[in-house]
């Protein structure tokens, strides 16, 4: 994310250069061979390596500190292992210092720029919606006032603000074709034969606007994740952003902490509006494809 400071406004530009993430070359890796310039594989070449020297650094320093008798999180269970496994004849997978390398890498950047996208769309959203804005700041004023920060805390005595971001990631499918899967075996599924090694594809977005399920999925409207006390309703909420069952996005709870902490705090210290002579976004000029995203645009935040 990139942001531009001019007199008190701010521009938001949400860019992706060291990521392939919601490219081609995520199911087309091979381009990169062909093409490595107009893939701008070399631009995320170097980008990589640069990440994967960051987390290096860190892993190294972790290291040190690791005991294995005293095992404190998903790390030092990984590090145990690959220090106690030796792989079997004719195995290609075991548990390396490479391995854990890119598993971090694949933890950090995607969630990280998956949700500074994902926030972009709520907050063009909330331009085009300002009576949210006024019911979520109302919200945060009475719980959590204007001297501090929310905090997680805070979270489960928000349920208009959490209705907000569940809402957003409902209407605006970050990944709208889920991620690809393959069948390790030959199934059924509702009458459908699925041969093993097919790939399988999950319409998050189609799921997400079924008429049936939301009554005006085209609507953006949080109170749908509501009860009748006005509060919030897990059993209204089937919306799956994150996807589903073993193959769940890791980075989930993370990148729902992570929005609720970046919106709650934005909302409750500015006004959004459109910058004087723009007009109010066109959600027809989406970026569609892999991954969803919004074109740039600009927002006036005025100090509340």
């Amino acid at each position: 994310m990139v942001l531009f400071f001019r007199t008190g406004r701010y521009a938001l530009h949400f860019q992706q250069k060291g990521d392939d993430y919601g490219t081609i070359l995520s199911y087309l890796p091979w381009l990169k061979d062909y093409f490595p310039e107009a893939t701008n594989y070399r631009i995320m070449r170097e980008a990589n390596l640069r990440m994967i020297d960051l987390v290096e650094s860190v892993l190294k320093r972790y290291m040190v500190s690791y005991d294995e008798n005293h095992i404190r999180c998903f790390l030092d269970r990984y590090i145990k292992e690959m220090n106690n496994s030796t792989p079997l004849e004719g195995e290609t997978f075991t548990f390396q210092y490479d391995q854990i390398v890119m598993i971090l890498w694949d933890m950090l950047l995607p969630t990280m720029s998956g949700s500074a996208i994902q926030l972009s769309m709520l907050l063009e959203r909330l331009l085009l919606n300002p009576h949210v804005i006024d019911e979520v700041q109302r919200e945060l004023d009475d719980i959590v006032g204007r001297g501090r920060l929310p905090t997680l805390d805070d979270r489960v005595q928000l349920p208009y603000t959490e209705a907000t971001i569940r809402e957003a990631l409902c209407i605006d499918t970050l990944v709208p074709s889920g991620i690809a899967h393959v069948a390790l075996e030959n199934t059924t599924l509702r009458g459908y034969d699925i041969p093993k090694g097919t790939f399988v594809m999950l319409g998050l977005d189609v799921i997400h606007h079924q008429r049936e399920v939301w009554g005006d999925p085209e609507n953006f409207r949080p109170e749908r994740f509501l009860d009748e006390q006005s509060k919030l309703s897990l059993a209204k909420d089937v919306s799956v952003p994150f996807g589903a069952g073993k193959r769940l996005c890791a980075g989930e709870t993370f990148s729902r902490n992570t929005l609720f902490l970046m919106f709650s705090a934005i909302v409750q210290n500015f006004n959004l509006h459109v910058r004087p002579g723009d007009k109010l976004s066109d959600l027809g000029k989406r970026v569609t494809g892999v991954v969803t995203s919004t074109e740039p645009f600009w927002i006036n935040f005025e100090p509340r």
